[in-house]
């Protein structure tokens, strides 16, 4: 068989296979190339362990693999890196297909091509690529895509919170774009599930996606879908916002969203309407949309991360969710809370809180917010004995003081200057093409800089 077209960059070959099911396990893998073959597998038996324990830099989030059984589509992603535990890094190129029985997603199989190959001609497998056309997507039956949390899961005895937990009535009881603002950590997904189980659409669709955790090349087509013969290898797959439709769209981290996806969406919130990549037909949907940021709407803008006219168009309704720190009085009954809940994970039986303890919990910023309270609480009960009713601070003592270094940790991780001049190039050849409707030879004028100079960059950056 062969393989068509610049699928895989056209070398006419895949180099790896791996086969999970649902649950992530790997339920088969073999590599043609001698290098991975070796780096890989040699002495590491990966069969009966879970895809994200042996790839370290992949999660639910970023992994095409995932994300193909989750959306139930074919999904292409190049150069992309691959970490494996205690082993070096390898760039691939990767084509992720959800495997099916019937209407059912049971598992995903993968196919792979490393950047480096070595790779002998016996040591090859051709596929032909029409063997994964059209994944029938209408026919499937889409689980998962559901808000679990209404605002009685808001648990607060503080006065801001209260006042907008009344605010989720208010934001649900009619259509218009919802914008939430809160540090990491702070609960914005538990608002917009609320919002959307507190209205007329809670029987409909609810699917959120995190913008910061799909690769730019990624999201377009997750967002928008894509149609036959867009691109080489591209198939009619239907996008999150028609999977969303009747429905609600939250989508976490607008903020991370690049520039020209972002004016894509003007028009959505517009009039509902959007056209899949490749294809000449308008579509609409009927869709609640909600955003998140975790950087202030204003700075954002300022620093080039969020344009003003989406930002206005997103903020008709907001919701500013205070941080732990400005809401202290809540944190006794948030620990409380956790205690109950890992109780029950972990089996004990604590029933009391040092008066110590509540102290120290209150003394403390808490800069990762109610996620960096209930992991310590986990940790705390994960530790104590069974027969132990009472939780103190000697017990979360060592979770605490790591985190407590870790927040006074004055160091700086910044990027090579590579990179960062060329994120600040990226970004002003982005804002220069929305300027003047991606036309390369005006924007060329305006950065003063080689029509086919600017045309290597913008292949280059991925931005047309």
């Amino acid at each position: 068989m062969e393989l068509k077209g610049d699928l895989f960059n056209g070398k006419g070959y895949i180099s790896g296979i791996t086969i999970i099911d649902l649950k992530g396990e790997i339920l088969f893998t073999a590599k043609f190339n001698n290098k991975l073959n070796q780096e890989y597998t040699e002495n590491y038996e990966v069969v009966g362990k879970k895809f994200l324990d042996i790839y370290e830099n992949l999660n639910e989030d970023n992994s095409t693999t995932y994300k193909a059984m989750e959306l139930g589509v074919p999904l292409y992603v190049e150069n992309q890196t691959l970490k494996s535990k205690d082993r070096k890094e390898i760039k691939i190129t990767s084509l992720s297909i959800p495997i099916k029985s019937g209407n059912k997603i049971v598992g995903a199989i993968d196919l792979s091509v490393s950047e480096d190959d070595e790779i002998n001609n016996n040591d090859y497998v051709e596929i032909d690529y029409e063997t994964f056309e059209k994944n029938n997507v209408d026919k499937l039956e889409y689980h998962g895509n559901y808000a679990k949390y209404v605002t009685e899961n808001i648990i607060t005895n503080n006065k801001k919170m209260i006042e907008l937990k009344e605010y989720i009535k208010v934001a649900a009881s009619c259509d218009l774009p919802t914008l939430i603002y809160g540090e990491t950590g702070t609960g914005k997904e538990l608002f917009a599930q609320s919002i959307h189980n507190e209205s007329e659409r809670k029987n409909k669709p609810f699917i959120a996606q995190n913008c910061a955790a799909i690769p730019e090349n990624l999201l377009e087509s997750i967002l928008f879908g894509t149609s036959k013969g867009a691109f080489t290898g591209a198939v009619d797959n239907i996008g999150l916002l028609e999977l969303a439709d009747s429905g609600t769209i939250f989508l976490d981290e607008i903020n991370s969203m690049p520039l020209h996806l972002q004016s894509k969406m003007l028009r959505v919130l517009q009039d509902g309407s959007f056209r899949s990549i490749g294809s000449k037909e308008l579509k609409n949907v009927d869709i609640k949309i909600i955003t998140s940021t975790n950087e202030e709407p204003l700075e954002a803008i300022r620093n080039g991360r969020l344009r003003q006219d989406l930002y206005y168009r997103l903020n008709v309704l907001n919701i500013n969710i205070p941080p732990l720190k400005e809401r202290k009085d809540d944190i006794p009954l948030l620990a409380n809370f956790n205690v109950a809940k890992y109780n029950k994970v972990f089996n004990k039986n604590i029933k009391y809180i040092s008066n110590d303890l509540y102290e120290k919990l209150t003394r403390y910023d808490w800069p990762g917010n109610i996620r960096e309270l209930e992991n310590v609480i986990a940790y705390g009960l994960s530790v104590v004995s069974q027969s132990k009713e009472k939780l103190e601070f000697s017990d979360i003592e060592p979770k605490y003081n790591e985190i407590l270094e870790l927040s006074n940790d004055e160091e700086v991780k910044v990027e090579s200057l590579t990179k960062m001049v060329e994120n600040y190039e990226k970004n002003i050849i982005e804002k220069t093409l929305l300027q003047v409707d991606n036309n390369v030879t005006k924007a060329s004028k305006i950065l003063k800089i080689p029509r086919q100079t600017l045309q290597r960059k913008v292949k280059r950056y991925n931005l047309i």
